[in-house]
């Protein structure tokens, strides 16, 4: 016999919010030339995380407080989408994995692998848009 156990609305806000709410983040790019995953300790990746220079910085931020809702389309509770635009300039730089950390967490919240490896020349932007959330 086959037992489903549906979680409340309220239980994936309380799940996220715990997570999530008031957090900062820390949206960087790296070169990965080694073997790092997404289950790699976050200290591994910051160490391939590519230096400021060329336009490039880390986009950081704090989760609002009190910003997320259910979705119900998805059927999940999330909040707001981290916006993190990266601009070249100067010789630009080039790179081959956008890394979502929360907090000073020992883990990242994931990776985004770009094959191939993304160059951006002087001018030239990138946008990523994370969205965070919880579902059963």
């Amino acid at each position: 016999m086959a037992v489903s156990i549906t979680l409340s609305q309220a239980e994936l806000k309380r799940k996220a919010d715990l997570a999530y709410n008031g957090r900062t983040y820390r949206v960087f790019l790296a070169n990965n030339t080694t073997s790092l995953t997404a289950e790699s300790t976050a200290s591994s990746w910051l160490g391939s995380e590519l230096a400021t220079a060329n336009g490039y910085a880390a986009v950081t931020g704090t989760i609002t407080t009190g910003t997320g809702a259910y979705d119900g389309v998805d059927e999940r509770y999330e909040f707001p989408a981290i916006v993190a635009t990266f601009t070249g300039a100067s010789a630009g730089f080039t790179y081959n994995t956008v890394v979502l950390r929360i907090g000073t967490e020992t883990s990242v919240v994931g990776i985004l692998v770009e094959t191939p490896s993304i160059t951006l020349l002087a001018g030239q932007a990138k946008t990523y848009r994370i969205t965070l959330g919880s579902n059963d």
